[in-house]
């Protein structure tokens, strides 16, 4: 391999977006979409209910404290299950 094909390559290497930057894109896009999650989850129900799940959902949804870490939210949302 010449020293300018080795330069070439790693400039690209360089170049290129990191793993967690792609994963990090793709997490972003999915969420830009139109609740891509709640969509997956109501597949299949007729619209009205599946509306009626949504809502109902988006209104048990705790807000997040500043701060507050991933596993303590996931746990107040839990409790806010059992709610609904």
């Amino acid at each position: 391999m010449s020293t300018d094909a080795f330069d070439h390559g790693l400039q690209a290497l360089l170049a290129a977006p990191t793993r967690a930057h792609t994963i990090l894109t793709c997490v972003a896009a999915a969420l830009r979409d139109e609740d891509p999650l709640s969509i997956a989850l109501t597949a299949g129900l007729p619209n009205v209910v599946a509306d009626e799940a949504i809502e109902r959902a988006a209104v048990a949804l705790p807000t997040i404290h500043p701060g507050e870490t991933p596993d303590a939210y996931a746990l107040r949302i839990t409790h806010a299950a059992k709610g609904i």
